[in-house]
């Protein structure tokens, strides 16, 4: 963390006459957290990123009067935000809503989640925990979008809801400055601190039921379970499964009896829903007690009834802790990549990602893990293009229902010791039925 207010720790130059940029004060129009700026030599003013999220790799600096960004990084993405943000900044007032949960008293660390990707804004939320876990010594203050509100763990002092919808994310607006400032300024503690909230915190520093609270799937009843294997598909329709393939004839029309809405897909989404269903009746052939759910953004129906159907146009707080549940009640997640694989692998058994190439620089991004063995991380966690096929899919996650048991007895940590045993059948391989002695 670092010093927010009253002056900010900022370290940058004029990009005119090399001169250290004196910092003056701090401004937070939204997602972005600045160090308001002077060059004591040429007079010019800045704003210039704090170390905070993305900006912590690609801090940029803004010239007040031209509105040009300096960007030494070449990230056009972030430093555009910046730019237009900038350039159409409003004053519209909006929601704000302060939830006081803890009495404030003593030094601060402030947590800015607006941003406008969902993914985003989640990931940052989870460095909420080392503050509480590690430094007792702070009080923990986060400013969070609505739909973030379920999410925030017990120990936070307050919460300030910004209602900022996430289309509006990167938006500047000096409300909420003034807002952010009066409301700062207002609070008893001496030093206020601003989180690194960084993009992607480390499995260690974080445990997803602190937030949900729901607790992962036990992974220790994996073998138990599988008397009904349970296996979600993680739905979105603006990043579809594209598998250039078209089912059999047989599968076809088996799928078409079942599904009345998929006699002639003729969408993208309707085609995708075709390739889920053909990837559920393969992975059902081979396990008949399947227990197989669709969850995720969309609009529900044309399904099977033998398959549930959680799919909300406009899911709320209490759809998402549903979804959690039936993440943790899986095996299995399977989905394409993106911030909707957050929570489905942070609470699931093993996740089954399919990574297309114009995504491979985002890879890891969007899966939580458990601290664990790096060995059963690569078996929990498989990554496969979206041309992969529903039999490709289906004999995939097989693989890993019925592979894992064998795994961890070669593997898992506490089955790779040297100490004296007293039962050896507990690394004995268990396919089906117990290997004979």
């Amino acid at each position: 963390m670092i010093r927010l207010h009253p002056i900010p720790e900022a370290s940058y130059v004029c990009p005119s006459c090399s001169t250290a940029l004196e910092p003056l004060g701090w401004y937070i129009p939204g997602m972005r957290n600045l160090a308001d700026l002077r060059c004591p030599r040429c007079a010019r003013e800045f704003y210039g990123d704090l170390p905070s999220g993305q900006a912590l790799y690609t801090p940029m600096l803004l010239e007040k009067q031209t509105g040009t960004v300096h960007d030494s990084f070449g990230v056009e993405w972030f430093a555009g935000w910046l730019r237009d943000s900038y350039a159409g900044r409003t004053d519209a007032p909006v929601s704000f809503d302060v939830s006081e949960r803890l009495e404030v008293g003593r030094e601060v660390v402030l947590l800015n989640c607006l941003d406008t990707l969902y993914g985003h804004s989640l990931l940052k939320l989870l460095n909420a925990q080392h503050y509480l876990d590690s430094r007792p010594d702070l009080d923990v203050l986060v400013i969070a979008p609505p739909f973030l509100e379920w999410m925030i763990p017990d120990g936070v002092a307050q919460v300030w809801l910004t209602g900022l919808p996430l289309r509006r994310g990167t938006e500047w607006n000096d409300w909420i400055a003034r807002e952010l400032h009066r409301r700062v300024e207002s609070l008893p503690a001496a030093n206020v601190y601003l989180s690194l909230a960084f993009s992607h915190p480390h499995p260690n520093d974080f445990r997803i039921e602190r937030f949900t609270r729901v607790l992962p799937f036990p992974l220790q009843e994996w073998e138990g379970r599988l008397s009904r294997p349970t296996v979600t598909f993680v739905w979105r329709e603006d990043r579809l499964w594209n598998a250039d393939e078209r089912p059999s004839a047989s599968v076809k029309s088996r799928l078409m009896n079942k599904s009345r809405l998929m006699r002639s897909p003729k969408s993208p989404a309707e085609r995708q829903c075709l390739r889920v269903l053909a990837f559920a009746d393969a992975l059902r052939r081979d396990w008949p007690a399947l227990d197989f759910a669709v969850a995720g953004i969309g609009e529900p129906g044309g399904l099977p009834v033998w398959m549930s159907d959680l799919r909300r146009t406009a899911p709320d707080a209490r759809t998402e802790r549903a979804w959690c549940e039936r993440y943790a009640a899986s095996h299995v997640v399977v989905g394409m990549h993106g911030s909707n694989m957050l929570l489905p692998s942070a609470h699931a058994g093993a996740s089954i990602e399919l990574l297309g190439p114009e995504r491979w620089g985002n890879f890891l991004q969007d899966i939580l893990f458990r601290p664990e063995d790096c060995r059963e991380l690569f078996f929990r966690h498989r990554f496969v293009p979206p041309e992969t096929t529903h039999e490709e899919l289906a004999r995939l996650t097989s693989s890993i229902l019925r592979g894992l048991p064998d795994f961890r007895r070669l593997m898992n940590p506490e089955f790779v010791t040297h100490d004296e045993i007293s039962d050896a059948s507990r690394w004995r391989m268990r396919r089906g039925t117990s290997a004979s002695e």
